[in-house]
């Protein structure tokens, strides 16, 4: 069997299946690749979607769009770490008023020790950071609003 490199999408459905099976505890070897991951039993059993009030008590500042038409809301495409600069001592890659060009890195998310860097899909100036330095994010959890700026 020829080596497939296994992608963060793959690695979400892994756990979601693993999740919805109510699997405890998941190991993974193949040649150069090891997945474990294991469940705490409370997590297993809030497999239930959130009640209303729970959606109703997530965070007002963390938009999933904008409400602006010249804003625009960057999001994470995977689960992992939310780091805003490359190592400790570095300045972070952007700050809330920079105005950054499409392909620009904005952040890095740490995944199973990979580092992701996350891009500028336009050129757009910073308006709002949401998460703190070194948390965790969850797919499509927003990372930034920006204003989008138009070129001539």
């Amino acid at each position: 069997m020829k080596n497939k490199e296994i992608t963060p999408r793959e690695i979400k459905e892994i756990i979601q299946i693993a999740k919805e099976n109510k699997i405890k505890e998941f190991n993974l070897e193949l040649e150069g690749l090891k997945i474990y991951f294991k469940f705490e039993e409370d997590s297993l059993n809030s497999m239930n979607p959130p009640s209303n009030t729970e959606k109703t008590n997530k965070k007002e500042e963390e938009p999933t769009t904008s409400s602006n038409p010249n804003t625009f809301i960057v999001k994470s495409p995977l689960v992992g770490v939310f780091y805003r600069k490359p190592n400790p001592n570095a300045k972070p890659y952007v700050e809330v008023g920079d105005v950054v060009e499409k392909g620009q890195t904005l952040c890095i998310i740490e995944t199973m020790k990979i580092m992701n860097e996350i891009q500028a899909e336009k050129k757009g100036k910073v308006l709002r950071i949401f998460p703190e330095d070194s948390s965790m994010v969850e797919v499509e959890t927003p990372l930034f609003e920006l204003e989008e700026i138009y070129e001539d």
